[in-house]
């Protein structure tokens, strides 16, 4: 039996095989929109609140009607993208028209798809701008981050005591998104209001903010159409910039490639452009820095129907090619009976696929962030503009990494860089435990995403120390030798995403072998390599004593230890 559980994006799955229940997740964000069961029928008259107007559309294409709103609002997105970009430029309107344009359909379309639902996420926006607004700054960022949390806690359990094993698109995964942006804000503002700017990492200077935005500002950000539905999530002060239409100007790369070409009597310089483009618009227009800057401006069309044509590819291949893979094989006795070959490559092949559902969305999600023009991100060094600043997802490090760290760093980013800046880089210690708490309380409550959090964390681990004693040996070798080495370890890494995302599957073919051969990684490798060989000539990395046999750098980076590792050492010392 299998039946499917999904939190929007954030789906899990159960399955019962041989009398043993078995729960796990793709905290990878494993998706599926294939084999609707009766308990999905069911879910969608029971729970789903959105538009039925095109029922007969999800009836043609046998999907149910809450994917198909869903398609047919970003799409709608995507065509009012171009019109918001074109149309309600900063030449044409004032900022308070983009915000009040970008919010309202940003509502219309969230409504479209969860109908009453959307008022979940009003009321948690307007919470959050009261504590923004009525607590000293010195607190308000934590406030912030524990009520929200809160609220969407308390929306996954309802949604997992009331839905369980259903499958039905709901607000969680716009609130899940919302909870990403007012954090940030906050703790933007605690930045730049608070602290010393010499104790902030570069990461925190560069998007501190000096003052509160205005309502229309906060609730403009958090709801916009653009990202409302799938992300991407982007930080305030990008989103900022675009709706005043200082973001080209801000860009390095695009004041020293494009702005050249705007009138001497105009530009002057670099720093004058920058002052024009951060005074009033009042002022930038009597001055003709609007018009010139316009014609400057680099088209994202092409840029945004890439995406689009990737978003189409995926659904081809969701459509045609997954039902081929069904996921529901996995608990049929013929699986297991198989050969451990043939188990592998079908878990491989299916997990593959699986992520195609949610490149559609992503794609799809980041096609209308460009359309209307957030995402720039300068030029490259042939000159072609970059669009990449704003991104759920890189296809090429997911699907072709040759390190566990690879693939996890291409995707979900905005998730990614949400994690770190909000914890990674302002816990004290104990870094990556607190970063892999906040992920999972993000995520849900369902068992499977703590078991591959886990599982994700260890082979982290094991990847990083066998990059660490066994890559620069392979290096002397030749690059025959070092291809060789990155198929090992492409292979390796599908092997490790697959035994994460069906941990109890492959337990019953592996074993904890697995298991065993990281624990040996970890432990055998540092005692049969000498430190020393991995470190290159000239490298200001000090070396630092083995504990047990392992290097104290690798607790340190992977489990964030530090006071614990150096007080062992101190004690070995002594």
């Amino acid at each position: 039996m299998l039946c499917f559980k999904s939190c929007f994006n954030l789906p899990r799955f159960s399955i019962i095989v041989k009398d043993s229940y078995f729960e796990s997740s793709f905290a990878i964000d494993l998706a599926n929109i294939m084999d609707i069961t009766t308990n999905s029928d069911y879910a969608l008259k029971e729970f789903y609140l959105g538009s039925r107007k095109f029922q007969f559309v999800a009836d043609a294409v046998g999907l149910p009607i809450d994917q198909v709103n869903f398609i047919l609002a970003q799409v709608l997105a995507l065509l009012f993208a171009y019109f918001f970009r074109v149309f309600l430029h900063p030449n044409n309107v004032s900022a308070a028209s983009r915000h009040w344009t970008a919010l309202s359909a940003g509502l219309c379309i969230s409504y479209f798809c969860f109908g009453k639902q959307v008022l979940l996420a009003v009321l948690l926006v307007v919470v959050c701008y009261f504590l923004l607004n009525l607590l000293p700054p010195s607190i308000f960022h934590h406030a912030t981050l524990l009520v929200s949390i809160t609220f969407l806690s308390v929306i996954h359990i309802q949604r997992q005591f009331y839905e369980d094993g259903l499958f039905v698109a709901d607000i969680t995964g716009p609130l899940m998104i919302i909870v990403q942006k007012t954090t940030t804000l906050a703790y933007s503002l605690n930045d730049g209001l608070v602290k010393n700017i010499s104790a902030l990492t570069p990461l925190q200077k560069k998007y501190a903010l000096k003052s509160k935005p205005s309502a229309l500002e906060y609730f403009g950000y958090l709801m916009n159409f653009q990202s409302i539905l799938a992300g991407p999530f982007f930080m305030f002060t990008d989103y900022h910039d675009y709706i005043e239409g200082t973001h080209y100007i801000r860009c390095e790369s695009y004041k020293k490639q494009r702005l050249s070409s705007i009138p001497e009597e105009i530009s002057c310089n670099n720093n004058k452009l920058t002052e024009m483009a951060t005074s009033t618009e009042t002022a930038s227009r009597k001055m003709g820095f609007h018009d010139e800057l316009k014609k400057s401006e680099p088209c994202s069309t092409r840029a945004a129907m890439h995406k689009t044509f990737f978003a189409f590819i995926s659904a081809l291949i969701v459509v045609f090619i997954m039902p081929n893979f069904p996921i529901n094989y996995l608990a049929e006795p013929s699986f297991f009976a198989s050969s451990m070959t043939y188990k592998l490559s079908y878990i491989v092949i299916t997990t593959s696929l699986v992520r195609n559902v949610y490149y559609c969305a992503w794609f799809l999600g980041e096609a209308v962030c460009i359309m209307a023009g957030i995402g720039f991100n300068g030029y490259d060094e042939k000159g072609n503009s970059k669009w990449d600043l704003v991104s759920n997802v890189r296809y090429i490090g997911v699907e072709f990494g040759t390190s566990l760290k690879v693939v996890l760093d291409s995707w979900n980013i905005g998730t990614m860089k949400w994690l770190r800046y909000i914890v990674y880089e302002r816990a004290a210690k104990q870094k990556t435990l607190l970063t892999y708490l906040l992920s999972s309380l993000w995520h849900g409550f369902y068992p499977g995403y703590y078991l591959t959090f886990l599982g994700g964390a260890f082979f982290t681990v094991v990847s990083r120390t066998v990059r660490r004693y066994v890559r620069p040996h392979i290096l002397k070798c030749g690059s025959g030798v070092k291809a060789l080495y990155d198929f090992l370890t492409f292979i390796a890494t599908r092997l490790c995403l697959s035994y994460m995302v069906f941990p109890f599957v492959l337990l019953s073919c592996l074993r904890y072998y697995l298991h065993v051969l990281g624990l040996l990684a970890i432990f055998i490798l540092p005692l049969a390599s000498p430190v020393k060989e991995r470190q290159k000539g000239g490298s200001k990395t000090p070396e630092s004593k083995p504990i047990n046999g392992i290097n104290s750098n690798i607790l340190k980076e992977s489990f964030g230890c530090k006071k614990i590792v150096e007080e062992i050492s101190q004690k070995k010392i002594d």
